[in-house]
């Protein structure tokens, strides 16, 4: 039998409430691709591996032993799928319309590719803030003291198919051929940046970061935490482990002076 066209990944956690709807959407795509599911659960304390076990779609399951993390955990499924293409889904999305199809067809017809993004969805239909530019101090100069805006931040880009530097992997849609040149996630990071460094090696190796907006997923939160600044996020820690403990205390410093400096302005105008 051959290979499948697609390899679709989602990562469960506590995610026997938001699972079956990603596995409902996948079944009813109208796209007419050879697929292959793979649901990865990372030790959750609830129903999720019984949903998927019971779905119809009879998706592969993993059970990790331990909760060890996104990057590790999602590897496990890489090493185990056998597609052309890699497609990665948080546990609490959804395929909307043909977006596997026109996924699928772009990258088929565009083979010098790092990866694909879709355009993400809150559940009322009003897009989602999904990429990035690499964070690094004169990215962080240009928006908090230059007054550049996105320049740090997450961001909405146009609705217009264009490189971007980084997209979020709560759907990013890989060939299979990339990650044998540039290699799977960083297990370093069990949470957060591993979506950065990825895309940062893919910016290396010179495989564009394509953001395709005519493909949609509906994301149902949007956002991995609730935090008003760089410096009170959890992303903390993984942060010293992209930048290094000296780059990363620089940049901190750069931000919160930057956000000082931001406040200021707010009230002398």
């Amino acid at each position: 039998m051959a290979n499948p066209d697609l390899s679709i990944i989602t990562l469960t956690y506590n995610s026997e409430g938001t699972v079956k709807a990603l596995l409902d959407s996948i079944k009813k795509s109208p796209d007419k691709l050879n697929k292959e599911v793979i649901v990865i659960d990372n030790h959750s304390q609830d129903d999720s591996v019984i949903v998927a076990k019971n779905h119809p779609l009879k998706p592969k399951i993993i059970q990790m032993p331990i909760n060890a993390g996104f990057s590790k955990a999602v590897n496990r499924g890489i090493e185990s799928a056998t597609g052309k293409y890699i497609f990665l889904l948080n546990p609490d999305t959804k395929i909307m319309g043909n977006c596997l199809a026109l996924l699928y067809s772009y990258a088929q017809n565009h083979p010098h590719l790092g990866a694909l993004a879709p355009r993400l969805f809150f559940p009322d239909g009003k897009p989602q803030a999904s990429v990035f530019h690499l964070p690094n101090i004169v990215n962080a100069l240009r928006q908090y003291f230059l007054n550049i805006p996105n320049s740090f931040t997450k961001y909405l880009p146009e609705n217009k198919t264009q490189p971007v530097d980084v997209a979020v992997m709560a759907a990013l849609f890989i060939p299979r051929s990339v990650l044998s040149q540039v290699g799977n996630l960083d297990e370093r990071f069990f949470m957060y940046y591993e979506d950065i460094e990825f895309c940062r090696r893919l910016k290396k190796a010179n495989l564009p970061v394509i953001y395709l907006p005519a493909a949609k997923v509906m994301h149902l939160h949007g956002a991995s935490g609730k935090f008003k600044s760089h410096l009170d996020s959890p992303l903390l820690a993984s942060a010293r482990t992209y930048h290094g403990v000296t780059y990363s205390n620089i940049l901190n410093l750069v931000l919160f002076l930057g956000q000082k400096w931001q406040k200021l302005l707010k009230k002398i105008r």
